[in-house]
């Protein structure tokens, strides 16, 4: 802890500001380039912003998910605009979404200055993010609401009579439906994760579920139980859709070592295939996993909270890493695990150093 702090001290809060003020607005200038056709930026697969945009204008009749729905309706009223639509997106990445994290990591200007400037910072520079801020990706709306519904956890886990946690409890259960509604594994991995909170993970506890984790998706395999996400993900090779893997899942003993490989190629980003991959794994991965290892190394600060964000991160990841293949998709899929490891690791680090603190009082 005393290297943590030393390194996050190490930068003055001056510069933190600065390097904050300096990527809002390149992000901001660089967008409007970008939208004035002025920068050529191209995500490479606008096929879903002009599907939701057909759809909401009534050209297409078949809706995939509830945000294509949503977009129809604000069209029935009046309000459907692609551009602006768009622009309310890059606010959501460059004010809401980043404000939501720090808040989620329990972080307050006003007392951990530096750290709410690091978790600042790190959302803005988040690259994929920002990508699908350019049209009318559902991604940053499914973002918005996955944080608001952990902040509504957070408060019910947090509420101190009972009524209150009923009601909060409750507003949760029909955030995590609508979520299932916009990509219903990440819908089923917040409900789920909302029963399961009270398990406790200590170090030895970890290695215990580790192994019982991969034996409990051996035999998931084995039994047929994972059949539906296994040939799902084969179709991507068969039909020829994108960078892939090229792991074959059909056999059920390779079926571990196949989810480790896929686990290292998409959600750590070492199948590196372009140089897009190679800046991706800089600037999101590697932050990623010190902060991965730092909250296992200091899981016994997981309050109930923190257990809830673990157990999300796992049932989450465990269902997009059998069942997709493409590489592009990845990107998109794995921002949620990403965030969830961002707030659990600034909110250990503010527990730890709470911890601390009260340590050298008695001390003293």
């Amino acid at each position: 802890m005393r290297y943590k702090n030393h390194f996050f001290n190490r930068i003055p809060n001056s510069v933190l500001f600065l390097a904050l003020v300096t990527l809002f607005l390149f992000k901001i200038a660089f967008y409007i380039l970008v939208k004035n056709e002025m920068v050529v930026f191209s995500l490479g697969g606008g096929s879903d912003a002009n599907y939701y945009n057909n759809y909401a204008q009534g050209y297409i009749n078949v809706a995939l998910n509830v945000w294509p729905v949503i977009l129809r309706y604000l069209n029935s009223v009046g309000f459907y605009s692609r551009e602006f639509i768009s622009y309310v997106f890059l606010f959501l990445n460059l004010v809401t979404i980043p404000l939501i994290t720090a808040k989620l990591a329990g972080i307050k200007p006003s007392i951990n200055q530096k750290y709410y400037f690091y978790i600042l910072l790190l959302c803005l520079i988040y690259p994929t993010l920002y990508f699908f801020t350019f049209d009318i990706y559902r991604d940053v709306f499914m973002v918005l609401c996955f944080l608001v519904g952990c902040l509504v956890v957070k408060k019910s886990l947090n509420s101190t009579n009972n009524l209150g946690f009923i009601l909060l409890f409750t507003v949760s259960l029909v955030i995590g439906w609508f979520l299932a509604a916009l990509r219903p594994y990440l819908g089923y991995a917040f409900l789920i994760s909302l029963f399961l909170w009270k398990i406790k993970f200590t170090k030895k506890r970890i290695v215990f579920l580790g192994s019982s984790y991969f034996i409990v998706l051996f035999i998931a395999n084995y039994v047929g139980v994972l059949d539906a996400l296994t040939e799902y993900r084969s179709g991507f090779e068969e039909t020829g859709g994108g960078s892939t893997l090229g792991l074959d899942f059909s056999n059920p003993i390779m079926f571990i070592p196949n989810f480790i490989l896929s686990m290292l190629g998409q959600l750590m980003g070492l199948y590196v295939t372009n140089p897009l991959a190679l800046i991706l794994l800089l600037i999101e991965t590697v932050p990623f996993f010190f902060m991965l290892v730092y909250v296992i190394k200091n899981i016994k600060f997981a309050d109930s909270f923190v257990r809830f964000l673990i157990i999300f991160f796992i049932l989450y990841a465990s269902v997009w890493l059998i069942g997709n293949d493409n590489l592009g998709t990845a990107v998109r899929l794995r921002m949620h695990n990403y965030l969830v490891v961002y707030i659990s690791f600034f909110y250990i680090l503010r527990l730890k150093k709470l911890s601390l603190e009260k340590s050298r009082v008695v001390n003293s």
